[in-house]
């Protein structure tokens, strides 16, 4: 009997070790499945964002190309006979002042614009513009008035503009030109003003008040003057 019961329990305790042996087999297995899943979905989802990425960045690039083609087009061709902008030289740039017998003159140019203000306060302010056809002859006065500040517009050498009204068909119109002058020993730059079919100066321009208001009867044997 005893020996019965022995025989018994030893067959069970065979039974319960198989029997956890399989399950931690089992665990192992799934483990190891999830574990393979979880790296094939993570390689999918760096695919995916890999793909994303450089479709935005081909994305982005063509819109970058499209916006720069379209900046081009619209800097040479801005419609109604203007092929873009005419650019003043650099040195050129700024406020700039002349003493007259009517007062203080000042004159204002930036990189496409001239703005001459009278000792008055009268502004006369322009545009400058490559034209990129002749000039008509029949205009209406509406038409005209519409264009007022519209130039015009071409480079003098390297350090000169010229400019004329838009519709204007006689007339030298107005010039401008960096220049120097050595004054009180020092090399001060300046822009000469001048209107007409010639390149004599009307007018000189310092880039300050007291040094316009100091030089206001200075004249320069260097520079042709119209007077």
């Amino acid at each position: 009997m005893k020996k019965t019961i022995w025989v018994i329990l030893a067959a069970l305790s065979t039974l319960l070790i198989l029997t956890g042996c399989s399950s931690n087999s089992s665990e192992h297995k799934s483990s190891a499945s999830s574990k393979a899943e979880l790296v094939k979905s993570s390689s999918s989802k760096e695919k995916h964002s890999e793909s994303s990425s450089e479709k935005e960045s081909s994305s982005s690039s063509l819109s970058s190309e499209v916006s720069s083609s379209s900046s081009t087009q619209s800097s040479e061709n801005l419609g109604e006979d203007r092929g873009g902008y005419v650019t003043t030289p650099e040195a050129m740039r700024g406020t700039w002042y002349s003493k007259g017998e009517d007062g203080m003159q000042k004159l204002v140019i930036s990189e496409h614009e001239i703005t001459l203000i009278s000792a008055d306060g009268e502004t006369n302010h322009a545009v400058l513009y490559k034209r990129t056809k002749d000039t008509p002859s029949d205009v209406s006065e509406s038409e005209r008035q519409s264009k007022e500040e519209w130039r015009s517009a071409g480079n003098i050498g390297t350090n000169g503009i010229s400019m004329r009204g838009w519709y204007q068909l006689q007339g030298g119109g107005e010039h401008f030109f960096t220049h120097e002058e050595e004054i009180n020993g020092q090399k001060v730059p300046l822009v000469l003003y001048g209107f007409g079919a010639n390149d004599l100066t009307d007018y000189v321009y310092y880039p300050s008040e007291d040094l316009a208001n100091q030089q206001s009867d200075a004249k320069y044997d260097d520079i042709n003057y119209k007077f």
